[in-house]
């Protein structure tokens, strides 16, 4: 089994939006070579520092799958299940995590007390996503 990886340490934007946000079939489009675009600006999650992504594309039985694994620190509520993330590189590149059609991203969040010196609370949020093109370049 081959396995290539993919890493993006400097997520300077994370924003979620519902799936009917987004076109159908927008993976397809991806692969047909076409330019895929989202023409809505999502919810903006402030973070706290900087975020990391990481693609791991793994080959076998003749096929691949690829997970894409987004790190971030914020201090507000996360949204529910089912929604979908967009991301921007420190260099200005925007990704999308996840489809319009399900399995959606799945997430999970690890809570932090502040110190008792008045420091709040920090959520550690990690959102995974498993497809055959999980993390798409988009056009913005």
């Amino acid at each position: 089994m081959q396995q290539d990886n993919y890493n993006m340490p400097g997520i300077v934007d994370v924003r979620y939006l519902n799936p009917g946000d987004v076109p159908a079939q927008i993976m397809s489009s991806y692969v047909a070579g076409i330019p895929v675009s989202v023409f809505v600006d999502g919810t903006q999650m402030p973070l706290h520092g900087v975020g990391s992504c990481q693609a791991v594309e793994e080959h076998s039985n003749n096929g691949r799958i690829e997970k894409a694994t987004l790190t971030f620190m914020t201090c507000e509520d996360v949204p529910p299940a089912g929604m979908l993330w967009m991301i921007q590189q420190a260099s200005g590149d925007w990704f999308l995590i996840g489809r319009r059609e399900p399995p959606y991203p799945t997430v999970k969040v690890q809570n932090s007390a502040g110190e008792p010196g008045g420091d709040r609370a920090i959520k550690t949020v990690t959102v995974e996503f498993q497809c055959f093109k999980a993390l798409i370049p988009l056009e913005r």
